[in-house]
């Protein structure tokens, strides 16, 4: 599947189709993929069984930490070039979370850290303009000549508008008089729609109900029957977390803008599907916890 995932990557690359600029989607007729939604699941899976063969001395190596970073690092590099910031970035808390969790020494991820701030300059030059304006409104939002942080503006009226109980189902009047864009309100600002319209409760029974699968993930981790099930069900928890963590940030100013779509509410078919796949190993994880 690493494989299978990896030859997508390049293929969308070559004969991908562009929507708004990057080339993410391979078209089939009527339907279309997005394979970096299918690359995460697959890394997580390749990260996880590499780790899984490994014994626990040669875990808390530091050429461990390596090597699992070159897995998730082939496919990240692919998806940069697509460029697809938001996606290529959910491959490095997955592979961090799997070796904190597999026993790799904290002072070796510390260093991998540190090394990707001292970087962190070189990848600023290689983005792309829009993706360089986005991080700049957000640490400067007073500072916004060309219109880029439109759709953080309007997600924070969405937000604010919404009060305590909100204005009412479809009564939205950001999301209905497109103030916020039809392009991004059904996905990767659709909390703020929710938030305007189901107001502050609403919007804390959505995070209450992600509380509620994700801490089910990390029962099913503690659960499991050997270290290969722990691995998975604790990628598979960091993969959503990061997703939930950075969709609900962004549409309320604590996180640059990012392509992040929210699990199991956004529109997009391709993320659906990784994402159901991913609770359905959750689940088989669970039920095959006590068969050896």
């Amino acid at each position: 599947w690493y494989v299978f995932a990896l030859g997508l990557l390049v293929l969308v690359l070559v004969a991908g189709v562009k929507v708004y600029g990057p080339r993410r989607w391979l078209g089939l007729g009527s339907f279309g993929i997005q394979p970096a939604e299918i690359a995460k699941l697959a890394t997580l899976v390749a990260i996880s069984y590499y780790l899984f063969h490994r014994t626990l001395e040669t875990r808390r190596q530091l050429s461990t930490v390596w090597v699992a970073l070159a897995v998730a690092g082939a496919p990240l590099v692919l998806i940069m070039l697509e460029p697809d910031l938001g996606s290529a970035l959910v491959l490095l808390p997955i592979c961090f979370g799997l070796l904190f969790v597999a026993g790799a020494r904290v002072k070796h991820l510390l260093l991998v850290v540190a090394l990707g701030l001292v970087l962190a300059p070189f990848a600023w030059l290689h983005m792309k303009d829009y993706q360089r304006d986005r991080l700049t409104v957000f640490l400067h939002p007073n500072k916004d000549p060309r219109g880029v942080g439109w759709n953080l503006t309007q997600s924070l009226i969405s937000v604010g508008s919404g009060g305590w109980s909100g204005k009412g189902y479809l009564q939205g009047t950001q999301n209905l008089l497109g103030y916020l864009p039809s392009t991004v309100a059904p996905n990767d600002f659709l909390f703020s729609v929710i938030a305007e319209e189901k107001g502050f409760i609403g919007s804390l029974g959505v995070v209450g109900l992600y509380a509620v699968i994700l801490f089910s993930g990390l029962r099913i981790a503690a659960n499991a029957r050997d270290r290969l099930g722990m691995l998975l069900a604790t990628g598979v928890v960091v993969m959503l977390f990061f997703h939930i963590f950075i969709n609900v940030g962004m549409t309320i100013g604590l996180m640059p803008v990012t392509g992040l779509p929210l699990p199991l509410l956004s529109y997009g078919g391709s993320f659906v599907l990784a994402s159901m796949t991913a609770l359905g190993l959750l689940q088989n994880i669970w039920i095959h916890r006590r068969i050896y």
